[in-house]
């Protein structure tokens, strides 16, 4: 069997990182990451790399631990770090995209993250982070393809999540096309049945369509589940949704939960 250039290269790369020094140390720091024990994940990336300083798997999980804590001059020195040793590292360069974004640095997100997908057009977090740096650069339909190409890459995978459609769904919500977003949240409900930010896209979308009633249900079912949609926010629509449907007590309720965790 003949090996592309392609195949070839990827095959080096991972034969010469499993024969590093520093691999076992750093399969013991993945452990620890995967087991949120970050300190000792963080020991064993350090002896990872003080046996190979060029382990690109060990630079880029050191970069995502900077990152959780915003030290993003460690972050971003790893991964250059990374880059130099491997050009071709997509992850670590998808992780610069996504380090510019983070700092609300868009152009800069837009450029590196467009890398990103030159190197591995079927990753679909890369798409989905360029959407969104372009989104807030004021490039929605940009934005949209990209949301939307992501989408597919995600259903090409296998393993789709409903971010990727909820994302879309909103922009969607903005830009007034409310059918269009239906289908996306529809389709992120089916995936994820219990997302809290599914729920709450659906409930604003309902109260967008003039069903106060409908959308005053989905956000009670919002606020049951976890998400990344702050508890505010959801009390937030509540309110609205039951002034808009006469409930003025129900309305009350969450606007007394949203001035006691002000306090």
């Amino acid at each position: 069997m003949k090996l592309t250039a392609a195949l070839f290269l990827w095959f080096a790369a991972a034969l010469a990182q499993s024969t590093s020094p520093g691999t076992a140390a750093y399969r013991r720091a993945e452990e620890w990451f995967e087991k949120g024990q970050f300190q000792d994940s963080l020991t064993e990336l350090d002896h990872a790399l003080s046996l190979d300083p060029k382990l690109v798997p060990a630079l880029t999980l050191k970069a995502k631990l900077a990152m959780s804590i915003k030290r993003y001059d460690v972050a971003h020195e790893c991964l250059d770090r990374a880059l130099a040793a491997d050009p071709k590292a997509w992850y670590a360069q998808f992780l610069i995209g996504f380090l510019h974004y983070q700092q609300n640095q868009m152009p800069q997100a837009v450029e590196e993250l467009g890398k990103s997908r030159r190197l591995n057009p079927a990753d679909p977090r890369s798409a989905l982070y360029l959407g969104l740096a372009n989104e807030t650069l004021g490039r929605p339909a940009e934005a949209l393809r990209l949301y939307d190409e992501a989408i597919r890459l995600e259903q090409a995978s296998g393993k789709p999540n409903a971010g990727p459609w909820i994302t879309c769904a909103r922009l969607l919500i903005v830009r007034g096309d409310l059918d269009a977003a239906g289908k996306r949240i529809a389709q992120a409900l089916r995936i994820e049945p219990n997302s809290r930010d599914a729920h709450f896209e659906s409930a604003r979308l309902l109260l967008k369509q003039g069903l106060p009633v409908e959308s005053a249900r989905e956000g009670e079912t919002a606020l049951k589940l976890a998400g990344e949609v702050a508890d505010r926010q959801v009390h937030y629509l509540l309110v609205q949704a039951y002034r808009a449907a006469g409930r003025e007590k129900d309305a009350d309720r969450h606007a007394e939960a949203i001035r006691s965790g002000e306090k």
